[in-house]
């Protein structure tokens, strides 16, 4: 899928300009500065350094809108003029997602785009945000991430080496397969279905009938293909992108996840960066959290429809019926991890 150009929201607009000027005025010092001691001590100095590039992997195809939203990044840092590149190595050119995290730990690998379920294999407490029909809207998804919650995490995360630079809003996951439509949890009876690699989603669409199978998503289009799944759960448009609706029949609105990605660098590059970079890095970072999460909700929408024209069948579910059988599923992750974070989204408006 060929990405259709996206009008940047005003807002981002304004704060791009801004951004550019404060940089462009604080280059323009630092040259002044440099040209000064040059001039003083009677030395002919070369031009300024090569950027450095920062090198972002990334699991997903170079189509995807979170590729997209992170080369719209790389152009905003480069506008920027802080002597910094912003490199996307999508396709999972690196490995996959839990490759990223623990490389980003050991500064291996500078920056990532990743989910928080396989954050939550280093990070327990990152397991939240994959509890099911937990997310309820896109006004509280960000209010979320943007406060004492999302505040929080990003504690937790530079604990571990990793600081959180955005938050990407994935829309909600449903059930795609290739065998039938799935209205209740006796649909999904038998069929096996690929999940992230953790334990409480493994638990959910367990809870929800089927039969989870964790693997890495690199994967699963070939499982598919050769008949060892029988589906997965995604967002529409990662069905789409990655098309799924060559190897499956049918799109299921079960509306059951709506875990969050985020944008993240390993401490170690971080460190190695200067004031004005690092600054530059926070302000377009910030611009690529709204970028991302508008550009979610009209992927989404989108994808519906082409998904159908590509001959998709998609069903609204009996979503009562699954929420339904939730409680389990909460019951165990207050026992593992306590009711707090989890009372602070439920609270937050």
């Amino acid at each position: 899928m060929t990405a259709a150009p996206i009008t940047v929201p005003l807002a981002v607009q304004n704060r791009r300009h801004k951004g550019r000027k404060t940089m462009m005025n604080r280059r323009t010092l630092l040259s002044t500065a440099g040209a000064l001691a040059l001039v003083a001590g009677g030395l002919a100095g070369p031009a300024l350094a090569a950027d450095t590039t920062i090198r972002v992997a990334s699991v997903t195809g170079p189509t995807h809108h979170h590729n997209v939203s992170l080369r719209w990044f790389a152009d905003q840092i480069a506008a920027a003029d802080v002597g910094l590149k912003i490199e996307v190595l999508d396709g999972a050119q690196l490995g996959g997602e839990r490759d990223y995290i623990e490389g980003m730990m050991l500064g291996s690998i500078q920056m990532a785009q990743v989910s928080t379920a396989p954050l939550s294999g280093f990070i327990p407490q990152f397991d939240l945000f994959s509890l099911p029909y937990l997310i309820r809207d896109t006004d509280h998804f960000k209010n979320v991430v943007n406060g004492p919650v999302g505040e929080e995490f990003s504690a937790l995360a530079e604990e571990r080496g990793i600081k959180i630079l955005a938050w990407f809003d994935n829309g909600y996951r449903n059930v795609f397969n290739k065998v039938r439509p799935i209205n209740t949890p006796d649909d999904l009876d038998g069929l096996k279905i690929r999940v992230m690699e953790s334990p409480l989603m493994v638990n959910t669409v367990n809870a929800m009938g089927g039969s989870a199978t964790p693997m890495s998503y690199s994967e699963l289009y070939t499982a598919l293909e050769q008949g060892v799944l029988d589906g997965g759960e995604n967002a529409a448009g990662n069905v789409l992108n990655d098309k799924f609706y060559e190897v499956s029949g049918y799109y299921s609105l079960t509306q059951h996840f709506r875990p969050p990605g985020v944008v993240a660098i390993s401490m170690a590059t971080w460190n190695g960066l200067d004031e004005a970079q690092q600054a530059a890095i926070t302000e377009q970072a910030a611009a690529l959290q709204e970028y991302e999460i508008e550009l979610t909700g009209q992927v989404g929408a989108e994808a519906l429809e082409e998904l159908k024209a590509k001959g998709m069948e998609i069903n609204e579910a009996d979503v009562a019926s699954f929420r339904d059988r939730m409680g389990p599923v909460y019951e165990d992750f207050k026992e593992k991890n306590g009711a707090e974070l989890l009372e602070a989204v439920q609270n937050t408006e």
